[in-house]
């Protein structure tokens, strides 16, 4: 009986780690569990089996621990759960479009290095690369792109 309760948990934390390993990634509830229950079996084996099982108990279950370890790192398993996907798309900014490098606008409001800024009567928003410019201030485009960037005029 002894023996059947140290192979149960050991196979039942054998199992719960695969899951965690294969099915749910991450350090979840599952994982916790197979550890506990691998422990579970290896003290049980201590106390009911004695020593020399318990040590036995220690061998199989860092064998298998090795095991699953090399099986996640160099098998397919994180292929399965890794994201792959490369992001290529780039946000277009239609006020972009309509400015050029040099362009000449006024501060909207106060550019603690991001802010509104007015060209030719139209709204957009800014990023500074002087720092701090205050509203109603003279600014310049210095370079168009995903961001709008400006400098004192």
């Amino acid at each position: 009986m002894n023996l059947t309760l140290v192979a149960l948990f050991m196979v039942l934390g054998i199992v719960l780690l695969v899951v965690e390993i294969a099915l749910i990634p991450g350090v979840g509830i599952t994982g916790v569990l197979g550890v506990v229950s691998l422990i579970a079996s290896i003290s049980y084996a201590f106390v009911t089996l004695g020593t020399l099982a318990g040590w036995l108990c220690v061998l199989v279950a860092s064998v298998i621990g090795v095991g699953l370890f090399l099986w996640a790192v160099y098998g397919k398993t994180i292929d399965k759960v890794a994201l792959k996907k490369n992001i290529s798309s780039t946000v277009e900014n239609p006020d972009a479009a309509v400015l050029r490098v040099g362009d000449r606008g006024v501060a909207v409001a106060r550019l603690a290095l991001i802010g509104e800024a007015e060209f030719d009567g139209n709204r957009v928003e800014v990023r500074s690369c002087d720092g701090f410019i205050d509203e109603g201030a003279s600014i310049e485009v210095v370079r168009v792109g995903g961001e709008i960037i400006v400098r004192k005029a």
